[in-house]
């Protein structure tokens, strides 16, 4: 079934919506779906191409929507990743339709996404992302916590390493605590 800003809000007006935008999305989401369904957390998922629904309290939309209709979605939380070159009016309009007390989580290196997710918006906050503090040993990427512990993953890219930092900002704002995040995506591929 194809899916549409408007027919998704009215599907999930109950839940937590969590939209994902920009040129990243898609490796984003799916960082975000792997440790959710590693630790049997219930959600839907929606697609401009697919969407499903149930009981879940929350719902995860990717979605490459530039329209104006985007804003429909009012999700509670968005990612704005790495905005496409004519995102600016759309990634705008979004970050001003975030419901109160909603969080933005953005890609601070972009600095066009940067200047728009730091207009101040009453009850809206704001975290920043960007590469993964790591290290590389023997080819192999290591990130380095916050307690300085070392974990190694499969990924070695740098773009792969700041959607982690997206996906694990999100992930705590769901309840999925830092431990859990580092013992789920050490297997991510």
């Amino acid at each position: 079934m194809q899916s549409s800003p408007s027919h998704t809000y009215s599907q999930s007006v109950d839940k937590q919506r969590i939209l994902v935008v920009g040129k990243s999305k898609a490796r984003i989401t799916e960082m975000i779906l792997f440790v959710l369904r590693d630790y049997h957390r219930k959600f839907d998922f929606t697609t401009p191409a697919s969407e499903s629904f149930s009981d879940a309290p929350i719902v995860i939309i990717e979605s490459n929507d530039l329209s104006p209709d985007i804003i429909t979605y009012q999700p509670h939380i968005v990612i704005l990743s790495n905005m496409p070159a004519d995102g600016k009016d759309t990634y705008s309009q979004l970050a001003d339709s975030v419901s109160k007390c909603g969080v933005i989580i953005y890609d601070e290196t972009d600095s066009k996404v940067k200047e728009i997710a730091s207009k101040e918006r009453p009850d809206v906050s704001t975290i920043p992302y960007s590469v993964y503090k790591h290290e590389s040993q023997a080819g192999k990427a290591m990130l380095i916590t916050s307690t300085k512990e070392k974990i190694s993953i499969q990924l070695t890219a740098v773009e792969d390493l700041k959607n982690i930092s997206a996906a694990k900002e999100l992930l705590k704002k769901v309840g999925i605590s830092s431990g859990q995040f580092y013992r789920t995506i050490a297997s991510f591929k």
